[in-house]
């Protein structure tokens, strides 16, 4: 006896689950007007303004150069000056920083952890990776108001090192800004130059406008404004529209500058052919002559000191009879 199965009946309400919890689940976005009192545990507050920095260096990577990592700015919502007045987590030593960095679990071990580093632009001022990372975190990272170790249910050493250093990564491997300009036909030269409207274009991506910096007329960083949803550490980040600094390149003649570093000189295939041969080594000089006229001083021949002794006894001899000559004669004075 086979039982008739009533038709499934759908329940509207259901189909509305996913929407009622998509909204209840929402995180909000950092600045944002609507809500004037955030959660600084759950939004960054007052400093929920990032401007992620990226420099270009010419001679670093490959022939076209590298974009690497040049730093974070925290910047209050209302002014837009550096939320450095509160502080929430502690200043650390580049060895703590290192330290906690490498035994997370966030880099995927030590490999990880070097890599990171690699995508850091050299300091200008000497400085090493490890302490660029150090002046970072204390004049950025520890301004981050989701860090705070109140915010946490068991606060331990080093909370938000970590997390911080990889959202930077996260943002490196973001904005590809070599790529967006190799795809715009924009390369490094010495010959070309660029207006500022084709590389603002070329990196504009959806939502994404950044900030276009200079040195004079050569092109030196590329500058992102973004606001988070939710914390820092959640990596989920949009386009910041209201940003308002200004590009100071100029409108057209901008410099992408190719490396400085020569080539190593290309070798010519008549110089391999060559390559077997070499000079060979300098001999020393040697003349050929004639013994017979090489001319030799003759070694003077001995004195006979017996001769010698002769000729001393005459000279005293000769001596004392002018001494008894000299004696006998008399002097006498003229007289007027």
């Amino acid at each position: 006896m086979h039982q008739s199965r009533s038709p499934i009946r759908i329940i509207p309400s259901l189909l509305l689950l996913p929407t009622i919890w998509g909204v209840a689940i929402a995180q909000e976005i950092s600045c944002s007007t609507a809500n004037t009192r955030p959660d600084p545990c759950s939004i960054p507050s007052p400093g929920g303004l990032f401007v992620f920095r990226q420099r270009f260096e010419p001679d670093v990577g490959s022939d076209s150069g590298s974009w690497g990592i040049d730093g974070l700015e925290v910047l209050d919502c209302a002014t837009q000056q550096p939320q450095d007045r509160i502080s929430y987590g502690p200043t650390y030593t580049h060895e703590e920083i290192g330290s906690y960095c490498a035994k997370s679990p966030l880099f995927g071990g030590e490999k990880g952890y070097n890599d990171a580093e690699k995508e850091w632009a050299q300091s200008e001022v000497g400085e090493g990776v490890e302490e660029v990372w150090e002046r970072t975190w204390n004049t950025a990272g520890r301004f981050i108001s989701t860090f705070d170790y109140k915010c946490l249910t068991k606060p331990q050493a080093g909370v938000g090192v970590a997390e911080f250093f990889t959202v930077l990564s996260k943002l490196q491997r973001t904005f590809t800004t070599a790529r967006l300009l190799s795809d715009a036909d924009i390369t490094p030269s010495d010959d070309t130059t660029y207006s500022l409207r084709e590389l603002t274009e070329a990196l504009s991506t959806g939502d994404y406008k950044p900030i276009v910096q200079c040195d004079n007329t050569t092109l030196s960083s590329v500058s992102w404004p973004l606001n988070v949803k939710g914390k820092f550490d959640s990596g989920s980040f949009e386009a910041a529209s209201n940003y308002e600094k200004k590009s100071n390149c100029p409108s057209e003649g901008i410099i992408y500058p190719p490396s400085t570093t020569l080539a190593p000189t290309k070798k010519n295939d008549d110089d391999e052919e060559w390559k077997h041969l070499r000079r060979p080594p300098p001999r020393p000089i040697t003349l050929s002559h004639d013994e017979s006229r090489m001319y030799y001083r003759k070694e003077a021949a001995k004195e006979d000191p017996v001769v010698k002794l002769g000729l001393r006894k005459e000279h005293d001899e000769e001596r004392d009879e002018w001494k008894e000559e000299r004696a006998g004669k008399q002097y006498w004075r003229d007289e007027l």
